[in-house]
C-alpha cells in the first residue's frame, strides 16, 4: 500500500511539472507569435503626443477612443480610452478582452463589478408587509459589491469580467483607462474589443473597422428571443425588450430617479490602509480598487518638489493576475523627474493637470520627443527609451500605466544612478573627461527621483528627494 503512494505521488508530481511545463511553454509561444506579427513595431524615429481619434456620444455622457494603430501604441501593446458620465448617468455594464486598469481624473461615483460564480454579499435587510396585506417578506435585492468612487481611485478589472459605473456627484466624472490588449488573457486579436450587457453604440466599433459603420449592439440582441425567453423564464415581451432594439441612448443612459442600489456609507479610512495578509486571497473578495492622490502614502514625498506614487502588485494583489501597475506624479513648478527608463514595461502617460515638458531618447540615441504635453494628452513611452520630465505650470500631475505588475525604473543621474555605480575610470576613459570632471558627473546630484530644474550648477548641494 505504501510502494502504491509513493507512485501514484510521483505520477501527481510528474502530471503537476509537465502541466506546468505546458502552461509556460504556451505562453512562451504566443509571446513569440506576438514577437513575429509585430516584431518591428517599436522602431520609433518619433514619438507624438496622441488625442482622441473616435468620440461615441451617449445620452448622458460620452466615451473618448485613442487610436490604437498609432506606432507608439501599438509598440506597447495597449488601447485608451476616456469615458465622461453626467451627473445621475449610468455607464452600463461591460466586459473586454483584455485586463484593464483604470483612473479616477475627476468626480465620484459608484462602481459595481459582476464576477460569475461569486456570491451576492450585498442585500437588502428583511422588510416585511403591514397590516392588511398577508404576512410574509417583501421582495429584497440582493447583488455583488458595490463600492465608492472618488479622485485618484485606480481599479483594476480582469478581462471577461463586467463592470459598471454611476455618477452621484454634481460634476461629470471622469475615468481614463488602458487595456492591455497584448497581454496573455486576450486571446483574440490586438484590437480592444467591449461586450456590451446593455445599450448600443450605434456608430459602432469605427475604431477597428475603419470606416464601416456597423452599430454594436448588446450580447442579448445576437439570440432569438424566443431562446431568450426560456433561459430567463419571462415572457417575450420582456426577452425583446432585453435586445435594446429601439434604444437610441448609446452606452450611458440618464438615470430617472433614485438609484437605490444597496451600498455602504462613504467611508473610506479602513479601506485605504488594507494590505495584503500573506495569505492567497479569493477572487471574489481580492481587493481592486486603491487610491494614489494621497501625498502621506507617497513613495518620494518632497514638499518644495512634489511627489511620486507607485501601485503594485505587492500593494495591490489583483495586479498579479492583470500584470499592469500605475504611477502616479504631481510636480510643483520647475521640479524636475530625473532622466531614467523603465526597466521591463512600456508606459502609457496621460496628464491629468498642467503642462511639462518631457524629452524621450531611443535606443539609438535618437531625441525621439521634445515637446511639451498638457493636461488631456497621451504619450507611450517604450520600454527602455529614456526619458525625463520638468514641470512648466504652477502643478503638474499625470498617472502612467505600465504593462508589468511589479514595473521598475533605472535613473540616469542621481544617488542610486547607473552613473552612481560605475568606477570613475569608467567615466573618464568612457567620456574622455578629467577625474574631476568624472567626480562632479557623478556625485553632484545626491537626490534619487526629483530635483530642481533650475539648481546652481556645481555646486553638489541639493536636497536629497
Amino acid at each position: 500500500m505504501g510502494k502504491s503512494s509513493s507512485i501514484l505521488g510521483v505520477c501527481l508530481t510528474l502530471l503537476l511539472l509537465v502541466h506546468g511545463y505546458k502552461a509556460s511553454e504556451e505562453e512562451t509561444n504566443q509571446q513569440k507569435q506576438w514577437q513575429g506579427q509585430w516584431g518591428n513595431e517599436c522602431q520609433l524615429d518619433q514619438l507624438n503626443v496622441l488625442e482622441p481619434s473616435h468620440v461615441l456620444k451617449c445620452e448622458a455622457g460620452r466615451i473618448e477612443i485613442w487610436d490604437h494603430h498609432a506606432p507608439q501604441l501599438r509598440c506597447s501593446g495597449v488601447s485608451f480610452d476616456r469615458i465622461v458620465i453626467e451627473p445621475q448617468g449610468l455607464y452600463l455594464p461591460t466586459y473586454f478582452s483584455s485586463p484593464r486598469l483604470s483612473f479616477v481624473v475627476h468626480g465620484r461615483g459608484l462602481m459595481g463589478r459582476v464576477i460569475p460564480g461569486c456570491a451576492e454579499t450585498f442585500m437588502d435587510s428583511p422588510v416585511f408587509q403591514g397590516q392588511g396585506q398577508s404576512q410574509g417578506e417583501k421582495f429584497r435585492d440582493m447583488h455583488q459589491k458595490v463600492e465608492h468612487l472618488r479622485c485618484g481611485d485606480t481599479i483594476g478589472n480582469p478581462s471577461g469580467i463586467s463592470q459598471w459605473f454611476y455618477n452621484n456627484g454634481n460634476e461629470p466624472l471622469i475615468i481614463v483607462s488602458v487595456s492591455d490588449i497584448g497581454n496573455y488573457q486576450n486571446q483574440l486579436d490586438r484590437n480592444p474589443r467591449p461586450f456590451h450587457l446593455a445599450g448600443n453604440n450605434p456608430q459602432g466599433q469605427v475604431w477597428m473597422r475603419g470606416s464601416q459603420q456597423q452599430p454594436q449592439n448588446n450580447m442579448f440582441s445576437g439570440f432569438d428571443p424566443k431562446i431568450l425567453a426560456q433561459a430567463f423564464k419571462i415572457e417575450l415581451r420582456i426577452a425583446q425588450q432585453l435586445q435594446n432594439q429601439q434604444d437610441n441612448r448609446g452606452n450611458i443612459v440618464r438615470v430617472k430617479g433614485q438609484f437605490s442600489v444597496i451600498r455602504p456609507p462613504i467611508g473610506r479610512g479602513e479601506e485605504g490602509q488594507q494590505l495584503d495578509n500573506g495569505l492567497e486571497e479569493t477572487f471574489c473578495t481580492m481587493r481592486c480598487t486603491d487610491n494614489l492622490d494621497d501625498p502621506s502614502r507617497a513613495d518620494v514625498y518632497k514638499p518644495q518638489l512634489g511627489y511620486i506614487s507607485t501601485l503594485n502588485s505587492y500593494k495591490l494583489p489583483m495586479l498579479r493576475f492583470l500584470r499592469l501597475s500605475a504611477l502616479r506624479g504631481s510636480l510643483r513648478n520647475k521640479a524636475m523627474v530625473l532622466p531614467h527608463w523603465n526597466v521591463n514595461a512600456n508606459e502609457v502617460l496621460y496628464v491629468t493637470r498642467g503642462e511639462a515638458h518631457v524629452q524621450v531618447v531611443n535606443d539609438d540615441g535618437k531625441r525621439v520627443f521634445d515637446q511639451q504635453v498638457s493636461k488631456g494628452q497621451l504619450l507611450a513611452i517604450p520600454q527602455g527609451f529614456a526619458v525625463v520630465k520638468t514641470a512648466q505650470s504652477e502643478r503638474f500631475e499625470w498617472i502612467s500605466f505600465k504593462t508589468d505588475d511589479n514595473a521598475n525604473i533605472n535613473t540616469l543621474a542621481g544617488r542610486t544612478s547607473l552613473v552612481r555605480g560605475l568606477p570613475l575610470e569608467v567615466l573618464t576613459n568612457g567620456f574622455q573627461i578629467s577625474l574631476e570632471e568624472a567626480r562632479r558627473v557623478k556625485f553632484n546630484t545626491l537626490e534619487t527621483t526629483l530635483t530642481h530644474s533650475s539648481g546652481q550648477f556645481g555646486s553638489g548641494r541639493r536636497s536629497d528627494a
